[in-house]
């Protein structure tokens, strides 16, 4: 279900998105006729004022992407619709957006149990914290199964195969998780996350710690993507370090836990290489990272 604080963070969306395309409809101005070598041509329209028509129209479809639940037939309301010309679109769009705050305020979409809208930053955590109960089937056979067959044994070896773990674990609830996606500008600085999740404002940061690494290195890392993916104006708003601790050093755990949480991240989330994972797993990538 939707707890009261996103139901009322989107209510408000609405009404924000609602007063400013009503603002932009009376901005709307006509074109003089004089301007076409035809009088039988049809208006055109230009927007008189300060207003990010594109922008307008991106937080339009991120909204509704959000609170109208995947089993809906009003999800067409995203990709559809689109008028001939601007005036029509926009006209269009609020007409949308009205009707679906209507539904939205009536609760007529807490029923579907939107996979968007029922989750929560506690349940990310409890999910990645079970990622270990999970590699208990991680496949890695001494021998085939199966008649004939090779045995397989998958290594993760870099924080690109932990990325593609956590990827497929959280995809499966969350459908609009997105990876490697660059987030707003710090000065010369493009910064890049590893996962995030736009419903829930939430970037998830994956470390993988090398044998070579000491703890304040992984705390270092982490104060800097912080400041650089919660910075001012980002759209995100809470972070989660996962961090794979390739040597499985477990007496240093709660203390790196501690350390990173203090700088403001909302969880944090160690997990060992299992016990059968030869330790010899990630050297080569350890000497190219060096």
């Amino acid at each position: 279900m939707l707890t009261s604080n996103n139901f009322k963070r989107y209510l408000d969306q609405f009404k924000e998105l609602i007063a400013e395309g009503e603002a932009m409809y009376k901005a709307i101005k006509v074109l003089p006729v004089e301007y076409f070598p035809s009088l039988q041509a049809p208006e055109r329209y230009v927007l008189d004022g300060d207003y990010d028509w594109q922008k307008w129209q991106t937080n339009y479809k991120l909204l509704l992407d959000q609170v109208i639940p995947l089993t809906s037939s009003q999800r067409t309301l995203i990709e559809e619709c689109w008028g001939w010309d601007f005036k029509t679109t926009l006209e269009t769009h609020l007409s949308n957006l009205k009707a679906v705050k209507e539904h939205y305020e009536k609760g007529l979409f807490i029923s579907y149990q939107s996979a968007l809208g029922s989750f929560s930053l506690e349940d990310v955590s409890k999910l990645l914290k079970r990622v270990p109960a999970g590699l208990r089937r991680w496949t890695w056979e001494e021998k085939s199964r199966t008649q004939g067959g090779t045995p397989r044994q998958w290594y993760i070896e870099n924080e690109y195969h932990v990325q593609n773990l956590l990827y497929f674990l959280l995809a499966a609830v969350f459908a609009d998780i997105r990876e490697e996606q660059y987030t707003r500008s710090v000065g010369q600085k493009k910064p890049r996350v590893d996962l995030e999740i736009p419903s829930l404002k939430l970037v998830i940061e994956i470390k993988f710690w090398y044998r070579k690494d000491n703890p304040q290195k992984i705390i270092g890392e982490m104060a800097e993507d912080k400041s650089l993916y919660l910075a001012e104006g980002s759209p995100h708003e809470e972070m989660i370090a996962f961090i794979w601790d390739d040597s499985r050093r477990t007496e240093e755990h709660d203390l790196l836990k501690s350390g990173i949480k203090t700088l403001g991240i909302f969880d944090v989330v160690i997990v060992s290489r299992p016990g059968r994972m030869p330790d010899n797993t990630s050297v080569i990538n350890e000497q190219d990272n060096e």
